[in-house]
């Protein structure tokens, strides 16, 4: 026999129960896109700041060759660079190095420039066959040349170090980062050396 003091849900707790259920919903919803959102800043982020060093670790490689000739490895006194190591552009720098020896700095892979395009945003590295993109998303590129007493030269024969500076940026903009236009940027600085020059 049915008893009839089982009682069932009322409209009105029905209505209740799923309105709580929506805004519990809407609130984890919420809470997931916005980490979703996070990971792709921080991915963004990633991605900059290892183009930026990547960048930045390769030129200073091939910084530490320019000037070298290994007729003075060999203590041949007779023979001197008949090129510069580094020579001075304003926005592009170019490092020369006699790897073969054979007095001149003119095979591939030899004569190594990078250059920056601002309109692409692209850093290029060109070794006799072309400017090929080297980091995407690099917003500066900048070069300062030092002679061996620490001052700015800007005569290829006297440049002793080197002051890089790149600036790169995120691929996305971000609309609630409010500077840059959104793009949230890392800048690496770095001062060297190059052992072939003769400091």
């Amino acid at each position: 026999m049915r008893d009839f003091n089982d009682q069932g849900f009322t409209l009105i707790e029905v209505v209740i129960a799923l309105a709580l259920s929506m805004v519990t919903l809407g609130a984890i919803y919420s809470i997931y896109l916005s980490q979703v959102k996070a990971q792709v800043v921080r991915e963004d982020n990633l991605d900059m700041q290892q183009h930026a060093r990547v960048a930045m670790d390769l030129i200073i490689h091939e910084l530490t060759m320019a000037g070298y000739d290994p007729r003075h490895v060999n203590n041949d006194t007779n023979v001197g660079n008949n090129f510069d190591g580094i020579v001075y552009h304003p926005t592009h720098l170019i490092i020369n190095a006699d790897l073969n020896g054979n007095g001149s700095p003119t095979d591939p892979n030899e004569a190594i420039q990078f250059s920056h395009d601002p309109a692409t945003f692209i850093l290029r590295r060109d070794t006799g066959g072309g400017r090929q993109p080297l980091a995407e998303h690099i917003e500066t590129f900048s070069i300062r040349y030092f002679n061996r007493d620490g001052q700015l030269t800007t005569e290829s024969q006297h440049i002793r170090q080197i002051e890089l500076r790149i600036k790169a940026r995120t691929e996305k903009s971000d609309p609630r980062y409010p500077n840059n236009g959104g793009y949230r940027t890392v800048v690496l600085q770095s001062r060297i050396t190059p052992r072939n020059l003769g400091l």
